[in-house]
């Protein structure tokens, strides 16, 4: 757990690994995907691009679901705390649902932070982002960035736009159903005026929903995200964390008291269920992301698979010793999922 609390909000990129883009192997319950630099597993589909269609006005899970969260610190820190996860979890009856964070600290359409040692070499760091979903084969991508990007300006528009466009174009063989959430807005912090690049954020939304229009894909906005904490934490007493830091990132408090919020953003109707209720999904959501993130982002990648793997390559095989216990910690949510009424029992 020690490592996963200490993901940071730029350096860990340097330091972790996407062992996907490595050529090693993940699971989709329970079973190997192979991730090799060739083709992706997920590639057998059909790579036609499909027609635009009107967008649905909501996301829409269904059984067996497998979710790929991708972006940058929003979504990656998500998964320390699971708030969102288990509201989503708790949102829908649909059974079997699967879902994987790849968010990824100060990450970008172009897979920037994913490129550890590689990170002056574009193609590398789009490859990761790419590989990385594929191998999962998802059936829906949440995907959420801009925010990052806002800080070229006016001018890094095209370039952004662009960016987006190849990325949802690269995941297009998975046939998965996408949906594009916009950059929150900053709030002042220590004298800082985040009026100017707020502007940014927004003008970089709206390419997010040019895009999503023209592609028939779902559009979320989460500008009013911090500005939403910041007024349920006002009609929240005896808090004692702030809902954010640096007035840019969400804090666990701040994932807590906007998961409603997030789930209606979403279109999804917020479980009825008493957060007392749901902490024991949550604690297994927690622990079933922990297990994953050192699955695809172990420590000491440079011994394990990089060019000092002379040293300690024989414990490479280690890694995918998660596999198993990430398919029991599922077992374990959909077990719970159950028992507190969300989804029932598919047994005879």
């Amino acid at each position: 757990m020690a490592m996963v609390r200490g993901l940071g909000a730029g350096a860990l990129g340097i330091i972790c690994t996407g062992l996907i883009g490595l050529g090693t192997a993940l699971t989709v319950s329970g079973k190997p995907v192979t991730a090799a630099n060739g083709t992706p597993q997920a590639a057998k589909a059909a790579t036609e691009p499909a027609s635009v269609t009107p967008p649905a006005n909501r996301l829409e899970l269904r059984d067996a679901d497998r979710i790929v969260l991708l972006g940058g610190t929003l979504i990656e820190r998500e998964q320390r705390w699971g708030y969102w996860e288990t509201a989503l979890l708790a949102a829908s009856p649909a059974r079997g649902l699967q879902i994987r964070n790849l968010g990824w600290s100060g990450d970008t359409v172009f897979g920037e932070s994913r490129g550890r040692f590689e990170f002056a070499n574009p193609d590398y760091c789009f490859r990761q982002i790419v590989e990385q979903t594929l191998a999962l084969q998802p059936t829906v991508i949440v995907i959420q960035y801009g925010g990052n990007e806002a800080y070229a300006g006016t001018e890094g528009l095209p370039r952004f736009e662009k960016g987006l466009e190849k990325l949802l174009e690269a995941l297009q063989p998975t046939r998965a159903r996408i949906i594009l959430l916009t950059p929150p807005a900053q709030r002042p912090f220590a004298g800082f005026d985040p009026t100017e690049v707020n502007a940014h954020r927004r003008r970089y939304g709206q390419v997010m929903q040019t895009v999503a229009d023209r592609r028939g894909l779902l559009c979320r906005d989460l500008y009013p995200l911090l500005e939403q904490a910041e007024a349920i934490a006002a009609r929240t007493p005896g808090l004692t964390e702030p809902v954010c830091e640096y007035g840019l990132h969400l804090t666990g408090t701040g994932y807590r008291l906007t998961a409603p919020w997030f789930i209606q953003t979403l279109g999804l109707p917020p479980s009825s269920l008493k957060p007392q209720h749901l902490e024991p999904l949550r604690q297994a959501v927690v622990a079933k992301n922990t297990l994953f993130f050192h699955r695809w982002r172990p420590q000491n990648e440079t011994y394990l698979f990089g060019f000092r793997k002379h040293e300690q390559g024989k414990n490479a095989k280690e890694v995918a010793a998660f596999d198993p216990l990430i398919h029991q910690a599922e077992e374990k949510i959909e077990r719970l999922r159950q028992e507190i009424g969300i989804t029932t029992s598919t047994a005879k």
